[in-house]
């Protein structure tokens, strides 16, 4: 399997707070169809890419409003074997700081593994999706969570341990770009630095890479399939279908931050 970086720099793509006009519109109506309080990089990287946006979302949009990506994420995670980190000090965090920083990790897990259910079951068919669509009412999810910071916003001795904390499984160690999650926890640098310490033995021999194959194997084999229709989505600009492809069907993009979160998760839940 190659090891792709991300085709864009989810540092660099707009941000949630700059969009206007139709890029506003449509990254609210993803979180209040996530039912999230904030998306994650890879529609702020399709913003990028003429119409792109717009039009990956309108033939995905049907995907995330069965429900199934997040049944499909839940049955995935129960089935893989995530790797046990030692366990973390919690005395060495206050209760409200843990507390915040266990949400973000929830939401960021929630977006980045849903989009991999939906997005890969998109790319898997090149059709366009034709499902039996269950009415819901989407809802905006207001979250009383930090800034996501800018680059220019974090010390450079922060911005070193983010690099070192996003060098776990990626492709081009520090020098990889950097997932957002580790920019929203670098207002926990202390928390950062454990997670560097307690994961560099699952790094080391081999196992955040072994569970993203897993991971990547798992979502070949047992992910959503959709029903296809005779009109492939043609007018699709190639370099977004290219972004997509390469965030989730290679081990170290989506799937990376899929396996880090959720290893994060149970972590501090033990």
């Amino acid at each position: 399997m190659p090891n792709y970086d991300f085709s864009y720099d989810p540092v660099t793509a707009i941000s949630e707070d700059k969009a206007k006009g139709k890029t506003a519109e449509i990254f609210l109506d993803i979180r209040k169809t996530m039912h999230i309080p904030f998306i994650t990089s890879i529609w702020r990287g399709l913003a990028s890419i003429e119409n792109s946006l717009e039009d990956i979302w309108s033939i995905s949009k049907p995907i995330y409003l069965t429900g199934t990506p997040e049944l499909a994420l839940n049955n995935m995670i129960n089935s893989i074997n995530l790797p046990k980190p030692p366990a973390i000090n919690m005395k060495a965090f206050n209760h409200k700081d843990l507390h915040t920083i266990k949400e973000i990790i929830k939401v960021y897990n929630r977006s980045n593994g849903m989009n991999l259910m939906a997005l890969s079951a998109l790319i898997k068919s090149e059709y366009k999706p034709r499902l039996s669509i269950s009415i819901i009412s989407p809802k905006e999810i207001n979250a009383n969570f930090p800034k996501l910071l800018d680059k220019d916003d974090i010390s450079n001795t922060n911005w070193k341990c983010v690099k070192i904390v996003n060098s776990l499984g990626a492709p081009n160690g520090v020098s990889s770009h950097v997932a957002t999650l580790w920019r929203h926890l670098s207002y926990w640098p202390n928390f950062l630095n454990e997670v560097i310490h307690s994961f560099e033995k699952i790094s080391m021999n081999g196992d955040i890479i072994n569970t993203q194959n897993e991971v990547l194997n798992y979502v070949n084999n047992n992910g959503i399939n959709l029903k296809r229709q005779k009109f492939k989505y043609t007018y699709i600009n190639n370099l977004a279908l290219e972004t997509i492809r390469d965030y989730v069907n290679t081990n170290n993009q989506v799937i990376r931050m899929v396996v880090l979160g959720n290893i994060m998760k149970k972590w501090l839940e033990n």
